[in-house]
């Protein structure tokens, strides 16, 4: 992620660019983390916003709105049902995840 919103996932064995979301928050990313199953990535920014991003489709699955301040720290549960974010507003939100890609 990086501080004009956008978000590139590459291939590190290859150097290969695979998806670029670059739209993906309307501030700098603050912090990313991929779906155990490598379908997902959720990034957090500046915005106030926690994304979900489908690495198939290049699109956003879900906006995940309620901080009033920047998200810090995002996390997948275990099973990738849900996605955790920690903000400076000192809140930690649990989002149920029911989107597919």
């Amino acid at each position: 992620g990086s501080q004009d919103g956008k978000i590139k996932v590459w291939k590190l064995s290859t150097g290969k660019l695979l998806r670029k979301f670059d739209r993906a928050h309307n501030g700098g990313v603050t912090c990313m983390a991929f779906a155990r199953d490598g379908s997902q990535v959720v990034s957090g920014s500046f915005d106030q916003l926690a994304r979900v991003h489908g690495l198939k489709s290049g699109k956003t699955l879900k906006d995940l709105r309620g901080h009033s301040s920047y998200v810090n720290a995002v996390c997948y549960a275990e099973d990738g049902s849900k996605v955790l974010s920690a903000s400076s507003d000192g809140t930690i939100r649990v989002w149920e995840l029911r989107t597919q890609d």
